[in-house]
């Protein structure tokens, strides 16, 4: 057969009326977040051609990834590896998660800052479910049946599958109204491989509520949302440019391919993905970076390559969603983010440590020949936090069926350069006594779970960030919420190393943009420059361009220079954030020392007098200092040049 490829009741509970306000408004920022870009593939009917197409790629039976308990070849041998020995163990005295109102309520009562409480004790029972089916599998002697019958029908009895944050006006808690988002496309395919793994082993009567619940809070909902084509309520999902798109559409289409009888239903679900995913796919660039970083890069992509996963095995791999060049472009994001050393930057609302997933590495360089080492070789048994990912891992999947590839390129390039974005990575020579790299940030301060960060930059001597972007702090009540967004330092560009222009930050929006001015790469050494003014609303800014110069000469050196130029003579402040031990060791000097790596910076501007300050960042996330290194006075035009060294 031909490959088809398709691109085309708050009162009742008694709680205050300013937090049921306050959720309001968290739902309405959550709103615009999804559709502040008009989808680039709209709500439209479901193309019934299309659908019969697809039906008749499918078997005639449902079918979750992995096989039931009873097909015991695969399940024997993971039994048998001893990597699964410390769970069970753990597993012969583990508690199913109960449910509690309070921690549902705690944002909306005031009990609690964020809604992170009552979105963990939602999440750990659906981690639960598939924690008592991972044992009941492995071990297959009914030991489990009954806590995985027990805590299922107890999913099915709570009253909402959504977080907390997404139940605008507790219509899901009420039962007035069902969403699809987040958390609820995480109990849906959860319940359906709870479902199809198990097989005989769940109550008949059990089994036929659990998918009827799954059609009145999963597969109704959505299909009527496409009927009525309303952007304006729930399940906007769909429409998404972010990682809500490929994270709930992978649980609503493996949700339905797992339990829906009726082989044209599937169908439907099978184009609703393969077509509404493109959504998804826009939010990225159309040089493949991922804009809200590389925490959500493992969350989003890595539920595009479980949908994708879901639908080559039910087509029996005539339906490909990694055919597509962009996303080819975009599984290169994860390896050519890396700055040197295994160490990547924080940008967005990433946090520092962050990395992709090596299952996600695998699973790309296998289908995709990239010759990923060591990550081809790679295996992953031993995960048992959910019975979705971590089955298609382990069970004979399109990556383990494909044969790795030979290297294609060295794996530690000189350089990276997103040039639609403007993101830049620049490393040493393999082999060299260069020790550092750097990242470079252009972009603008409108991308999706963006900081104001255009000019930000993070640098990296030998496996130690030195300076640079502090990354995520923990979500609060109202920080995706614009009129607050901002005033977090580690979200605004105070707390970056970027400069303050006339005592004023960066302003958000797509308006505050970089544009590169020059370029020059060779093997010695990378430069480029960035007009970085118009993300500054400084009326009497004329120019400020900066430049960053890297060379690989010896064990490297780094220099940042910002040229400036008003109407009239106003301040001007650059900054460098750091997690490192500093101290300034003379006028125009600083040493950073972090773990075992000491770094030396030098600063000056010609011609005027720099004074330096600096202040203790903590909003929750680990302390940051920002140095600020200011020219002293109203100046009309100037610049500062600041250079990092390696000091080891």
């Amino acid at each position: 057969m031909r490959k088809i490829y398709f691109t085309s009741k708050s009162a009742e509970h008694g709680f205050p009326a300013v937090k049921t306000v306050l959720l309001f408004v968290a739902f309405i920022c959550q709103t615009l977040v999804l559709v502040a870009q008009k989808a680039p593939f709209p709500i439209r009917a479901v193309d019934e051609q299309q659908v019969r197409e697809i039906e008749s790629l499918l078997p005639d039976n449902p079918t979750g990834l992995g096989e039931p308990y009873n097909k015991r070849a695969v399940w024997d041998k993971l039994l048998q590896s001893g990597k699964y020995d410390r769970f069970l163990l753990q597993m012969e005295h583990y508690s199913f998660p109960p449910f509690s109102k309070e921690d549902y309520f705690s944002l909306s009562d005031g009990s609690a800052s964020s809604s992170a409480r009552g979105l963990n004790m939602m999440r750990k029972r659906a981690e639960g479910l598939s924690k008592a089916t991972w044992a009941e599998c492995l071990e297959n002697k009914n030991r489990y049946t009954k806590m995985v019958e027990e805590g299922l029908r107890s999913i099915l009895n709570q009253k909402s599958w959504v977080s907390p944050r997404s139940d605008y006006g507790f219509k899901n808690y009420n039962g007035i109204a069902y969403s699809v988002e987040l958390t609820s496309s995480l109990y849906a395919h959860t319940i359906a491989q709870t479902l199809y793994l198990m097989g005989d082993k769940i109550n008949p009567r059990l089994r036929t509520d659990a998918i009827d619940a799954l059609q009145k809070r999963i597969f109704e909902p959505v299909l009527e949302k496409i009927k009525t084509r309303n952007t304006e309520n729930e399940n906007n999902f769909l429409v998404a440019t972010n990682n809500w798109n490929h994270v709930c559409l992978a649980g609503l289409v493996g949700a339905a391919l797992a339990t829906i009888e009726d082989k044209h239903e599937r169908a439907v679900f099978v184009a609703i993905g393969a077509y509404y995913a493109n959504n998804g796919l826009t939010g990225f660039g159309s040089d493949g970076y991922c804009t809200e970083g590389i925490g959500y890069y493992n969350y989003g992509f890595g539920h595009y390559i479980l949908l994708r996963e879901c639908i080559w095995e039910a087509t029996g791999g005539k339906i490909d969603l990694l055919a597509s060049p962009k996303v080819q472009k975009i599984a290169r994001y994860g390896p050519d983010l890396q700055i040197i050393n295994g160490v990547y930057p924080a940008i967005s609302d990433s946090h520092e440590g962050a990395k992709p997933d090596s299952s996600m590495l695998t699973y790309l360089s296998r289908n995709l020949g990239m010759g990923l080492m060591p990550y081809d070789g790679l295996t992953y048994e031993g995960k048992t936090d959910n019975i979705c990912n971590n089955i298609m891992m382990v069970f004979p999947n399109s990556a383990s069926l494909s044969k790795p590839q030979p290297q294609k390129h060295p794996q530690q390039l000189l350089r990276s350069f997103f040039d639609k974005t403007g993101v830049l990575i620049s490393r040493p020579v393999a082999g060299s006594s260069c020790m550092i790299g750097v990242a470079f940030k252009g972009g603008n301060n409108a991308e999706s779970h963006n900081h104001n960060d255009v000019g930000s930059f993070t640098i990296v001597q030998a496996n130690q960030i030195m300076v640079g972007d502090p990354g995520a702090i923990a979500y609060t009540a109202n920080i995706f919420t614009p009129k607050y967004r901002y005033t977090y330092k580690t979200v605004g560009s105070f707390g970056h190393p970027v400069p303050l222009v006339a005592g004023k930050e960066q302003q958000a929006g797509a308006e505050a943009k970089s544009a590169t001015v020059h370029t020059a790469f060779s093997p010695e050494k990378d430069e480029i420059t960035l007009d970085i003014a118009p993300a500054y609303n400084v009326p009497e800014l004329k120019t400020l361009q900066r430049t960053m110069e890297y060379s690989r000469k010896q064990k490297g050196n780094i220099t940042f220079t910002d040229r400036f130029e008003y109407t009239d003579p106003q301040m001007f402040e650059t900054a460098l954030s750091t997690r490192a031990q500093w101290e300034q060791t003379s006028p125009n000097t600083l040493l950073l020392t972090r773990a075992n790596q000491k770094m030396i910076v030098r600063f000056s501007s010609t011609g005027n007098s720099l004074v330096v300050r600096s202040e203790e960042i903590s909003e929750g996330g680990t302390p940051y200092t920002r140095i600020g290194i200011a020219i002293k006075g109203p100046v009309r035009s100037g610049s500062i040049r600041i250079s990092y060294e390696p000091l080891n």
